[in-house]
């Protein structure tokens, strides 16, 4: 009997749908090897790979992979902004840090309207850690002109990079009640209001705040907890000082 054709597109299903990410690599490989795939398909499969490798701590290969995704480059396609923000994701996990900046600017400068906002963020989060503060404020500056439902995380974001630098900052308790009041509160919110509390000298709240963050990402895949390895660490340095 012939062998049954292999169907590309079944096997993105099967490699999205899996919940092992050694099953999930599996499944991308095979459909990597069907002749003919459009760009589109291929960017498709890759990312699958890419999030396998990740998931799996094989940072390298996830770094090659996410480069071959921005080298395909379909130039109508809504995924390439989302390639080179993975490929920073990859060398950040390497410590990479000025090649993650480099894809973070190219994934700014190829995100579509709805996804501008996140990507200038992302950009600003990794020039802050790297310590380009004057950048990331720029940055946030800019993000703000675009943002709509992350305003509120943008702004409280902007403020604790000021305060840490020492900088005064305008309608502090504005921010504060705002990103509180918004759906960014239960995620990277906690961490912001929390280092916005310690700097202000409010241990308690910061306490509240950066122990809901850790426990929030306790559970988190490998992948997640090596993007925000910098705001784990973070938090978990101030929660230390606190109780001293």
């Amino acid at each position: 009997m012939p062998h049954p054709k292999i169907d590309a597109t079944t096997l993105l299903g099967s490699a999205i749908r899996a919940k092992e990410p050694a099953r999930r690599l599996e499944y991308a490989e095979s459909a990597l090897q069907v002749e003919e795939l459009t760009a589109e398909m291929r960017m498709l499969l890759l990312r699958q790979a890419y999030l396998a490798f990740m998931e799996l701590g094989r940072f390298e290969q996830a770094a090659k992979t996410a480069q071959k995704m921005c080298q395909l480059r379909p130039e109508d396609s809504a995924l390439l902004d989302i390639a080179f923000h993975d490929a920073a994701r990859a060398h950040h996990a390497l410590g990479n840090r000025a090649q993650a900046i480099s894809f973070l600017r190219l994934a700014v400068r190829h995100a579509p309207p709805d996804r501008r906002s996140f990507q200038m963020w992302s950009l600003a989060t990794a020039q802050h850690f790297a310590g380009h503060v004057d950048d990331a404020l720029q940055t946030l500056k800019k993000a703000l002109l675009h943002s709509a439902r992350d305003r509120a995380l943008i702004r409280g974001h902007r403020a604790f990079i000021r305060l840490e630098a020492g900088r005064p900052v305008r309608r502090l308790a504005d921010v504060q009640r705002s990103l509180g009041a918004s759906k960014a509160r239960e995620g990277y919110g906690r961490f912001v209001l929390g280092m916005i509390a310690h700097h202000l000298g409010d241990h308690a709240t910061a306490r509240v705040h950066l122990r809901a963050f850790l426990h929030r990402n306790a559970s988190a895949d490998r992948a997640k907890v090596v993007t925000l390895s910098d705001e784990i660490a973070r938090a978990r340095s101030v929660l230390a000082s606190s109780l001293d």
